[in-house]
């Protein structure tokens, strides 16, 4: 028998209620163990949804940076009917 083997066999011997408190440590350690990136790692902040967005979206190739005030214009632009169609 394997020490998992004899861990889990002392496991099954336990109590429901002590197996669950059990399994919620172990979980907990284990997200503490885990990997962060380095923002996350290094306590900083959480990223808004749309900062999260942002890393996620490339430009297509050939295209600038769009500031927001570039979105603005070009949502105004648009509800007024001067965008392009």
């Amino acid at each position: 028998m394997s020490a998992v083997d004899e861990i889990l066999a002392t496991i099954r011997r336990l109590p429901l209620a002590d197996r669950l408190k059990l399994i919620e440590q172990a979980s907990i350690e284990a997200a503490e163990d885990t990997p962060r990136p380095p923002a996350v790692a290094e306590g900083g902040r959480r990223l808004s949804l749309d900062e999260f967005l942002a890393t996620r979206l490339s430009p297509p190739v050939g295209v600038d940076s769009v500031s927001l005030r570039d979105m603005n214009r070009a949502i105004a632009d648009g509800a007024i009917g001067r965008g392009s169609v």
